[in-house]
């Protein structure tokens, strides 16, 4: 080898040294590097296993969305509780709520007994219906406590007002308050009392005499409460809607007929399947007529089933009520009832039977 080729091999070996003491040098330094390929490569891969795991594109949270607010039952529960309140139930609470199209049905009860004591369920039902100007009270039953036969929901009623039923109440007794509507605190037009049970459901029957009706005041209130011996408004009640009398010509039924027609031994329509049941009433000063089925047994009037209203009978006296009925057990009797300005007239001599 030339002495030239020599030293050139040399000067490439010290650089070859060099180069491999600062590539060490680098590499083993413990401060921060400023490029750092492998921890950008984790970061990355992390990040993508995350989202892929979730099904979310964003590692970030999402908030869960609010259910959407049922300003509608809400109006509702108002309604009801604005009703129970005048009823003379103090600081009423809602605890339940049945909801279907127009009607709902509101369980309440006071916040607190005697002795502060707490509900843990419905005292009484309000059943509303929701017209274009809002939910109303169309009656209140007070949970197995207060079960009333007469009067029935919307009867025309005058002075004395006979009134029966089951109850149990404090030593038996029952308040009794027939009022009128009017803007504000409806009017009270008469009160008393009746006895029932005092320990469990038993009969109880009365007369209830009442002021006359203010003119063209056509509707009000029979409010049935139970005594609890302690002052604290009323636990639970009953309500029935009822219309006065304003006419000297009391209504009259004149013949009812069915289809299915009953048999002729034992006044019984007997209904299979599905289908129709119709109801036809000839009827002298009528308003309207309502078709109710009447469960059987003891206290069956306070279950009454509404099957159907006719308000614009033919002729003004004949008049008709169609049922669709479904396929399941019924065992009781068609209760007519007609009323008009002159008072109300019942029919309740048909059985019905579907098995």
């Amino acid at each position: 080898m030339r002495p030239a080729q020599i030293r050139l091999a040399a000067v490439a070996g010290v650089l070859a040294v060099a180069v491999g003491v600062a590539t060490a040098f680098v590499v083993g330094h413990d401060g921060p590097s400023p490029v750092q390929p492998a921890a950008i490569a984790d970061t990355t891969t992390s990040t993508t296993r995350d989202a892929v795991a979730t099904g979310d594109p964003t590692p970030t949270t999402r908030p869960k969305p609010k259910p959407p607010v049922d300003r509608d039952g809400q109006a509702a529960k108002a309604a009801a509780v604005a009703f129970a309140r005048q009823l003379g139930m103090r600081d009423p609470v809602v605890a339940s709520l049945q909801k279907t199209g127009a009607t709902a049905e509101v369980g309440v009860h006071p916040r607190s007994g005697e002795g502060g004591a707490r509900f843990d369920r419905a005292t009484t039902l309000v059943q509303l219906h929701r017209y274009s100007y809002g939910w109303v009270a169309t009656g209140a039953r007070a949970v197995n406590t207060i079960e009333v036969d007469e009067p029935l929901a919307f009867q025309r009623i005058e002075s004395p007002l006979t009134v029966s039923g089951l109850s149990v109440a404090y030593e038996g007794t029952v308040h009794v308050t027939v009022t009128e509507d009017r803007r504000g605190s409806d009017r009270v037009l008469g009160r008393g009392v009746v006895q029932g049970g005092g320990t469990e459901l038993a009969p109880f029957r009365g007369e209830i005499p009442f002021a006359d009706h203010t003119v063209g005041v056509d509707a009000g209130w029979v409010i049935f409460s139970g005594d609890t011996g302690a002052d604290v408004g009323i636990v639970s009640a009953t309500a029935v809607r009822i219309r006065f009398i304003d006419s000297d010509h009391a209504p009259q039924i004149l013949g009812v007929s069915t289809t299915p027609a009953p048999s002729a031994s034992a006044q019984l329509v007997t209904l299979t399947g599905t289908g129709t049941l119709t109801v036809r009433v000839r009827a002298f000063g009528a308003d309207e007529v309502r078709v109710l089925l009447v469960p059987s047994g003891t206290g069956g009037r306070f279950h009454a089933r509404l099957l159907g209203v006719d308000t614009t009978g033919e002729d003004g006296e004949r008049w008709s009520v169609a049922w669709r009925y479904p396929d399941e057990p019924v065992h009781g009797y068609l209760l007519i009832q007609v009323n008009g300005r002159g008072g109300t007239d019942e029919h309740g001599g048909i059985a019905v039977l579907h098995e």
